[in-house]
C-alpha cells in the first residue's frame, strides 16, 4: 500500500505446522505456477536474476579489485548475454516465477502449504525455481532422489534442457557472489565465499555449505 510518500507492506502471521516436503514444495510452485499460464498479470515485473549479484559483485570488501573479482565479473557479463536467447523456449513455459524456491522458503499451515519471501518474484523461464534444488544436489552435497522429489511434486520437469544448466551457473554465481558480500563481516562466511569462488573459477570440488 501507498501511504503518502512511503510504501508500506502488510503481512498475514501464519503458524508453521510441520516442515515442508519437498513433494510438498513441488506441488506448491506447480499450482503457483499454473495461476499466471497464459493470463501473465499485466503490472508484473520481469525476472531479474543479474540485479543481486550485480550488487554484491560492487560491494567493497577485500576480495574487490582482485584476480577472482574480475573474473566474476566477466562471467557475469556472459551469462546476462547468454540468458535471453538460452530461456527463450524453456519447456516449461513463461509464468510468474517465485524466483527462489527453497523449503526455507515455504510454510506448511492448517490450511495447506504457503510459498514466501517473493522479493524475488517476477515473469520468468518456469524452469527457473527448479534451479534451487538442482543446485543443491551438484554443489550442496543434496542426494539426486530429493531433485526427483520436487519433480515428482511438480509433474513435470525441464529435463536435458541446456537453458537449465545456464540457469544453474547464475545461481551459483548469485550464491557465490552474496557469499562474498556476507564474509566482510564473518570469518565464517569469508571462508564459505573462498570456497565457492574455487568451485566456480577453479574447478574446486569441496561441497558448499547452506548458510
Amino acid at each position: 500500500m501507498l501511504v503518502g510518500d512511503a510504501a508500506v507492506t502488510l503481512w498475514r502471521r501464519l503458524r508453521s505446522v510441520e516442515a515442508p516436503r519437498l513433494e510438498v514444495l513441488g506441488r506448491s510452485v506447480r499450482a503457483f505456477h499454473e495461476a499466471t499460464r497464459g493470463a501473465l498479470p499485466a503490472d508484473a515485473k520481469a525476472l531479474d536474476p543479474f540485479a543481486r549479484i550485480r550488487s554484491d559483485l560492487d560491494w567493497p570488501t577485500s576480495w574487490s579489485g582482485s584476480r577472482e573479482s574480475e573474473a566474476l565479473w566477466r562471467r557475469l557479463e556472459t551469462l546476462e548475454r547468454e540468458w535471453p536467447s538460452a530461456t527463450r523456449e524453456d519447456p516449461l513455459g513463461t509464468v510468474l516465477v517465485h524466483g527462489d524456491v527453497h523449503a526455507d522458503n515455504a510454510l506448511v499451515t492448517e490450511e495447506g502449504p504457503v510459498l514466501i519471501d517473493l522479493e524475488d518474484a517476477g515473469i520468468g523461464p518456469a524452469s527457473w525455481d527448479f534451479v534451487p534444488q538442482a543446485v543443491g544436489v551438484r554443489h550442496y552435497g543434496v542426494p539426486p532422489e530429493r531433485y526427483r522429489e520436487f519433480v515428482g511434486g511438480y509433474g513435470a520437469e525441464p529435463g536435458e534442457w541446456p537453458g537449465l544448466d545456464l540457469m544453474c551457473q547464475v545461481y551459483e554465481l548469485r550464491n557465490t557472489a552474496w557469499a562474498m558480500r556476507c564474509g566482510a563481516d564473518s570469518p565464517r562466511l569469508a571462508a564459505e565465499a573462498t570456497i565457492r569462488v574455487e568451485g566456480l573459477l577453479d574447478g574446486g570440488e569441496r561441497l558448499w555449505t547452506s548458510l
